[in-house]
């Protein structure tokens, strides 16, 4: 069986920084978005972001668009992971709650039925 490649190689980072330095090939730009964590992973974003905010004042104006996007992809990012955090502890308390004495499970609910049935039966005999 073959293994499977992520679908974006990993950049390399050295070669990244260096090309940033290079003003007004485009370097720079391509350079800035492939530090974007969509690409290159959250710790490599995180290693460069002094970097990509510096970018953000380039003269070049796509140079700042790229930078810029970056930044809206990692704040994508981060909203994206807190909403699964709330979310996960939401289905946490949910599983407790039901859980607790109030709510039963549907073994003891069935059981309670049964009873409940019983006892009806039971009354309605001594009164006829």
């Amino acid at each position: 069986m073959e293994k499977r490649t992520a679908r974006w190689a990993r950049p390399d980072i050295k070669d990244l920084v260096a090309g940033m330095r290079e003003p007004g090939d485009g370097v720079a730009g391509d350079s800035v978005r492939s530090l974007c964590p969509c690409h290159a992973g959250w710790e490599v974003f995180e290693q460069n972001v002094r970097v990509v905010l510096r970018h953000l004042k380039d003269p070049d104006r796509l140079v700042r668009a790229d930078a810029l996007h970056v930044f809206e992809d990692a704040a994508r990012m981060q909203i994206s992971e807190d909403l699964k955090y709330y979310v996960e502890a939401g289905e946490t308390k949910i599983g407790e709650k039901r859980a607790s004495a109030r709510y039963r499970s549907i073994q003891e609910r069935l059981e309670a039925r049964r009873d409940r049935m019983i006892a009806r039966h039971r009354r309605n005999r001594r009164t006829h």
